[in-house]
């Protein structure tokens, strides 16, 4: 379901792309994960370079060409790209700011740079979906550890039969999650909900440098534990994101002046 999000998200995105700047050109993304993005950017008509970090979770599931690196300096020289472009990345780097430099330098004059990111109403349906998403598994783990300890035979007495079900029930792993956790770099799972707000977001592009041409969203609207899925049609999650708010915010930028 995320990678059919993605790719709604990502077709709404090259609309207002094409809209700031018609004609395809050398393209950058950054953080490319399995290069499935970036590929689709490929598809339609851009020259690409994709780079992620090595010790990504995509790795072993790349499907394009993805250059490693240290997640600080990017490996291309100065004025390379007409487009620098990444999503749902930027909340991942801890010296954003410092890197908003680095793509300053790979960007020509006349580039833009596109970046998709989680918003505050992402982030507080996530708080709130985080619970069901919760107690849907560990309902399914203790209904799984009941019936397999029911089926086990040669049982040890009930003397320690507390710590025994206590540890088979994973209980300390359930109440350390008790607390959702953050999904990016700053704060926590609570103050997320500003750092991911659109106020947020532009006091730290124009602190960067960057003047923002243009501003949307991607008129969808999902949690990050992606309750319901498909359950939920992108007609509806459309319709919903105009009731309780889009998951992602679509910035495209340019040099300021």
């Amino acid at each position: 379901m995320l990678k059919i999000l993605r790719s709604l998200e990502l077709k709404r995105t090259l609309e207002l792309m094409r809209h700031e700047k018609p004609q395809a050109g050398r393209l950058l993304e950054i953080g490319a994960g399995t290069g499935e993005q970036v590929k689709k950017l490929s598809d339609e008509g851009y020259s690409v370079e994709a780079i992620d970090m090595q010790e990504s979770d995509y790795l072993e599931h790349r499907i394009w060409p993805v250059l490693d690196y240290d997640g600080e300096h990017i490996p291309f020289p100065d004025a390379a790209f007409d487009v620098v472009f990444s999503s749902n990345v930027l909340e991942h780097i801890p010296h954003v700011i410092e890197f908003q430099k680095e793509i300053h330098r790979v960007l020509k004059p006349n580039g833009i740079a596109v970046h998709l990111l989680p918003t505050g109403t992402c982030r507080f349906w996530t708080n709130i979906t985080y619970y069901l998403f919760w107690t849907g598994l560990v309902f399914k783990r203790i209904f799984s550890r009941l019936f397999r300890i029911k089926a086990e035979k040669n049982q040890s007495p009930d003397e320690n039969s507390a710590n025994t079900v206590s540890k088979r029930l994973g209980i300390r792993a359930v109440l350390r999650r008790l607390i959702p956790p953050r999904h990016g770099e700053f704060g926590n799972t609570l103050t997320e909900i500003y750092y991911f707000s659109k106020i947020r977001w532009v006091k730290l592009f124009q602190r960067a440098g960057w003047e923002i041409k243009k501003y949307s969203t991607s008129k969808l609207f999902y949690s990050q534990h992606l309750i319901f899925g498909p359950a939920i049609s992108l007609k509806t999650r459309t319709n919903l994101s105009f009731l309780l708010g889009s998951s992602c915010h679509v910035f495209i930028m340019t040099k300021s002046k």
